[in-house]
């Protein structure tokens, strides 16, 4: 029970628990860990999601199993690793987010360090997700940009307006976003040509290393 009360005191009710970060955390032998795992959820202290995911139930059901959001799962497992941003929504989605396109994908793209091939799809519950390696290493710092680059890269695929008429919605969402030359061009660099164009005519460029200008 050391570890279920370990689990309860760190992660509470309801939120996603990860057994190869809990591996990491506890340095313990990954059979060790199994037993423990499955020793708690035999007991139905823990439910299980799909391998390595499992959250401590703050109710059960009437009927069938303990559920957790997917939104949750997604968030803990893709896009945030404690205080650490690890990768962002691409796609369709951030595009109708951005008010480019009013349509949705059924099957949502992620980019995330997190991923074990340049791109799969994986199931959480009935749900479908693509997940795709980052052209570079994401962090809280760079995300927003590399959204907005992975747009611009297939801009056409992804909204229904013109590029011209993006320039003002993209500005505002990197509004907070500073970075030095070097370091802008470091991450256009790892886009096609075309790419770094939009950028350019866009004048993405020249806020985004305006405002770091400012900053200092």
């Amino acid at each position: 029970m050391e570890l279920y009360q370990y689990l309860l005191d760190e992660y509470g009710y309801d939120e996603p628990i990860l057994t190869e970060q809990l591996k990491e955390d506890l340095q313990l032998n990954p059979s060790t860990l199994r037993q423990y795992i499955k020793r708690l959820s035999d007991k139905g202290l823990l439910a299980k999601v799909q391998n390595g995911i499992y959250f401590i139930p703050k109710k059960k059901p009437m009927f069938g199993s303990a559920v957790l959001d997917t939104d949750q799962i997604v968030r803990k497992k893709f896009l945030e690793n404690r205080d650490r941003i690890i990768g962002y929504k691409s796609g369709t989605n951030f595009a109708n987010a951005l008010g480019l396109t009013s349509q949705t994908a059924a099957v949502a793209t992620i980019v995330t360090n997190n991923a074990s091939a340049a791109k799969r799809e994986v199931n959480i519950y009935k749900k479908r997700f693509i997940i795709r390696k980052p052209r570079v290493n994401v962090n809280r710092s760079n995300y927003k940009l590399l959204q907005v680059l992975d747009l611009l890269n297939n801009y056409e695929q992804y909204s229904e307006k013109p590029l011209e008429a993006a320039k003002e919605k993209i500005l505002r969402y990197l509004e907070d976003v500073s970075m030095n030359e070097l370091e802008v061009k470091g991450y256009l660099n790892a886009y096609p040509i075309k790419t770094k164009l939009r950028v350019y005519e866009l004048g993405l460029f020249d806020a985004i290393a305006r405002r770091e200008r400012v900053v200092q």
